[in-house]
């Protein structure tokens, strides 16, 4: 499939045009992949109230001018890193979007150090160029991590649907791979509550 065809494809998954083809694990099954080499989690942040998007070129350094998790969100950041403990997953590689709210969010799991990774910053749904090189710069980087090396990578809605065509709720993760194409899979779904 050419990548122009696969953008419009998840473009359309993104504005719920075409339904999600792939079937949703039940939430043994997808934890049970992430033991399994070659895959990578991709979590949306948790619960950040409001829906005035920032714009373009934002401090991202500065929290007070940008939308943040609220108590239910930072419990939620909590409940995820003890529901991968639960599952045996101490440890993992945490890569977020430069936003606060991403930031917050894995620092929060408690699964490690937290490294910023400038492709997961937030994107609009209407910019389409932007959209298709986070989705191109992401998949990228999720080919460079190590197939042993379980990674997650904290992101926004937009662009988890650009890379992954899921279109994600607040604090849930997609379990993903690449297959021998060089395309991004999703094998599942998993919600904290």
């Amino acid at each position: 499939m050419s990548p122009l065809r696969g953008f419009c494809g998840s473009m359309l998954l993104a504005i719920g045009l075409v339904p999600v083809s792939s079937a949703r694990a039940d939430d043994s099954a997808v934890w049970a992949l992430l033991k399994k080499p070659g895959h990578i989690v991709m979590l949306r942040h948790s619960n950040a109230p409001g829906s005035t998007p920032e714009p373009y070129g934002i401090d991202l350094k500065n929290c007070a001018i940008q939308r943040s998790l609220d108590d239910a969100g930072r419990a939620q950041a909590r409940r995820i890193g003890s529901e991968f403990r639960k599952h045996g997953i101490t440890h993992l590689r945490l890569v977020s979007s430069q936003f606060c709210r991403a930031l917050e969010t894995a620092k929060l799991t408690g699964l490690g150090p937290v490294a910023e990774l400038p492709a997961l910053n937030q994107v609009f749904l209407t910019d389409v160029s932007g959209m298709r090189e986070s989705a191109d710069k992401t998949t990228k980087f999720i080919k460079t991590v190590p197939a042993k090396q379980l990674t997650m990578l904290v992101s926004h809605v937009t662009n988890i649907q650009a890379i992954a065509g899921a279109n994600l709720s607040s604090g849930e993760m997609a379990v993903l791979h690449i297959d021998a194409a060089g395309a991004v899979v999703v094998d599942g779904r998993i919600l904290v509550p």
